[in-house]
């Protein structure tokens, strides 16, 4: 197992004995995926993920992109780049960075940059996180 796949599991090993139930999280994406790309504030509390558009709160159903961006989807999405999207060569040369939260083990840091792949490239990162509901949720 490669360094960032050992980070991986110790990541989700340190948010699970964490057992938060109740989250928000404020993330910044740069990438081709132009329905992401920005600045978004998301809450995940009684089992689902809330998304702050144009300051209304809207519910994001599971397996969609923005669910990418709460904990468990950040952690599957990295996962899936290390394991199925570059090789182990690209790996090795850094295409991949992968940075965890030293607290809570969430993925922190995620960016994508393999030449051949260029239009697929993205930076992912969590620029806020908290836990309980984030203050300006109203559902």
């Amino acid at each position: 197992m490669n360094e960032q796949m050992q980070a991986l599991v110790e990541g989700v090993e340190c948010w699970r004995s964490r057992g938060i139930e109740d989250y928000w999280i404020r993330v910044d994406y740069i990438g081709s995926a132009l329905n992401r790309m920005g600045n978004h504030t998301l809450t995940f509390t009684q089992g689902k993920l809330w998304h702050l558009w144009h300051d209304d709160w809207r519910e994001i159903e599971t397996g969609s992109d923005f669910w990418l961006f709460s904990v468990p989807g950040a952690f599957t999405w990295a996962r899936d780049i290390l394991t199925k999207v570059v090789s182990d060569e690209d790996v090795e040369a850094g295409a991949v960075e992968l940075r965890f939260d030293a607290e809570y083990g969430y993925v922190e840091f995620l960016r994508v940059k393999v030449s051949k792949r260029d239009a697929a490239n993205f930076t992912f990162e969590v620029k806020g996180f908290g836990e309980g509901v984030h203050p300006d949720f109203d559902q």
